[in-house]
């Protein structure tokens, strides 16, 4: 007796399926969906151990400032050291430790965390600090140590609660693990000291050598009637363009969980990129990750002094950190 047909229910010969398993039913997507989820959450989990090791850790005391007791503030300090240089980086375009020696605090952004918000600001580098040896610019502070820059904020009325920094080769590796970064350029851009070139205006993706000079350049030529020409100084300008820069990384960090692949490479390159302090956790900086940041600010100061780089501060600067909530006592 003929056996009756049974129509093909999508299998092929035995120990075979077929290519096309054709859409997944509902209970079956909620089913794929958290195995990756677990998937991803173990594989964190597995690697935490592995990513602290990773992290450096800061020689400094912070439990010298009493700030605010009902938030915590983070200062975030890009260290300019020609110590370790980006991948493949032309020393032409940043000098040698025996041209530039030691490392300046060359980008300095507050994050004050409360449950009412969080207040971002970034402070200007050539900013007037008093330091252990007097009145200087905030960015030397740092060839002190940690502790010159922790103490000189504080002395400013910023306290330190967490410590994180990162150099410029770090900073480059973080940009290009998150797959590069999404910028507006006003208008095309160069600065051949920072290694910036840019010739295009408008919507641009950028590698982590070209967001890394976006925020280094300091005398930045614009593309003018096909002739290049000094750009307008801008007292702000670097410290707006690490806001600007810092903005799109969050942007890219925030869609990295969707991105497996990609949010295992980011918190790789992170992770041997940053320094923190010694009570700085690893729950802390994925705490931090989760903050939500609507804008970084430009922490208001007076303009230059004569033909230099000194800054001073105002009341301006008083009254933006007290809406900030932030205060230090020494």
């Amino acid at each position: 007796m003929t056996a009756p047909h049974v129509p093909n229910a999508g299998q092929g010969p035995p120990g075979r399926r077929s290519a096309w398993l054709g859409p997944l039913a509902p209970h079956r997507r909620l089913r794929a969906g958290l195995l990756v989820l677990v998937v991803v959450v173990v594989a964190l989990v597995a690697d935490v151990a592995v990513l602290a090791a990773r992290i450096d850790r800061i020689d400094v005391d912070l439990s010298g400032g009493a700030g605010d007791a009902d938030g915590r503030t983070w200062v975030l300090a890009g260290l300019d050291s020609r110590d370790r240089l980006p991948a493949g980086a032309d020393v032409s375009q940043f000098g040698t430790p025996d041209d530039v020696p030691g490392a300046r605090a060359d980008v300095i952004v507050v994050v004050h965390q409360t449950d009412a918000g969080t207040t971002a600001l970034s402070v200007p580098r050539d900013l007037v600090v008093h330091t252990d040896h007097g009145p200087d610019r905030l960015a030397l502070a740092w060839l002190e140590g940690p502790q010159g820059l922790a103490d000189s904020l504080c002395r400013l009325g910023i306290p330190t609660d967490h410590l994180v920094t990162v150099d410029l080769a770090g900073f480059a590796a973080v940009v290009d693990a998150a797959g590069g970064l999404d910028v507006e350029v006003p208008e095309p851009v160069r600065d051949r000291p920072a290694g910036l070139q840019v010739d295009e205006a408008g919507h641009q993706h950028v590698d982590g050598a070209t967001a890394l000079a976006l925020v280094r350049s300091r005398h930045p030529e614009h593309l003018v009637d096909g002739t290049w020409r000094a750009a307008p100084v801008d007292p702000d300008g670097r410290a707006t363009a690490a806001g600007t820069v810092l903005d799109a990384l969050v942007d890219q960090v925030r869609g990295s969980p969707l991105r497996p692949w990609r949010l295992q490479s980011l918190a790789w390159a992170a992770s041997g990129a940053l320094a923190v302090d010694p009570d700085t956790s690893m729950a802390d900086l994925a705490g931090l990750a989760r903050a939500e940041l609507d804008r970084l600010e430009v922490l208001p100061v007076d303009d230059p002094v004569g033909d230099t780089l000194l800054r001073r501060p105002t009341a301006a600067t008083t009254a933006a950190l007290a809406a900030a909530g932030l205060t230090c006592d020494p």
